[in-house]
């Protein structure tokens, strides 16, 4: 049984945004060359003290001694290498935020152009869901996501009509009024997923594992069932049925 991640980039985002100093790191460059260079005198004044407390003439006092004998201008190159790694530490969620704005700029523009097979499109998806953004409603009508995975995360009212999705991951995704209409999820992992209201009239689900999904409201008109795995015959139309959990194949009709 697989597990939900604890968290993700985002939520951790969101709770870094919940203090000022962070907020304020974010926001000011400034901000983040002065701590860079703490943190630089900081490592640099611990590797001095390092040498010094391992050298063969030991003092008593060498982890409080000479502090400021790093500040020469023979550490000038050390001092500014290690504070510009910090800084490029300290930036590493606004690169973060460039490359999601970047995923979705391409998953725009193949809409947009009416391209179906794009392993960059497959790839952006997967990278943001991870992260843990994605975008109710968004539009993927007629794409070609074969081998797509995107466990746990949360795509509701998303278009998949007549997208190709066979061997898709999508265990655990919440996939609540998402529309899947003549799509194509052959061997499509389906299980534990949240698919309350969802649409898969005409869809083909030959092989699919749909075990542990809630069903509630799910419409499988004219869908192609053979062979599906479930824990209890899946309803056509309207509300799913219920009845005591056990493992099913139910071939169409």
């Amino acid at each position: 049984m697989r597990s939900k991640p604890a968290t993700t980039w985002y939520q951790r985002q969101q709770r870094r945004r919940c203090s000022p100093f962070f907020r304020y790191l974010d926001r000011s460059f400034r901000f983040r060359v002065l701590i860079a260079a703490a943190c630089s005198f900081a490592l640099l004044s611990a590797v001095n003290r390092f040498q010094n407390c391992h050298d063969s003439q030991l003092a008593q006092d060498c982890l409080t001694s000479n502090y400021l004998d790093i500040i020469d201008i023979g550490n000038v190159e050390s001092f500014s290498i290690v504070a510009a790694a910090f800084v490029y530490i300290f930036e590493a969620g606004k690169r973060k935020e460039r490359e999601h704005h970047e995923m979705f700029d391409l998953l725009l523009a193949q809409r947009e152009g009416g391209a179906t097979n794009s392993l960059g499109r497959i790839r952006a998806i997967e990278d943001l869901s991870a992260d843990g953004i994605w975008q109710d409603g968004f539009d993927l009508q007629r794409a070609n996501l074969e081998g797509l995975r995107i466990p746990f995360s949360r795509w509701r009212g998303a278009n998949f009509s007549g997208t190709v999705l066979r061997h898709a991951d999508l265990h655990g995704v919440d996939l609540q009024g998402a529309d899947f209409s003549d799509a194509d999820l052959t061997g499509a992992d389906l299980s534990a997923a949240d698919l309350s209201g969802a649409r898969f009239a005409r869809a083909r689900l030959s092989q699919a594992d749909l075990r542990g999904a809630r069903l509630e409201g799910a419409d499988f008109q004219e869908a192609d069932l053979s062979g599906t795995l479930a824990d209890r015959p899946l309803p056509f139309s309207g509300a799913a049925a219920s009845g005591p959990t056990m493992d099913v194949r139910r071939d169409a009709t």
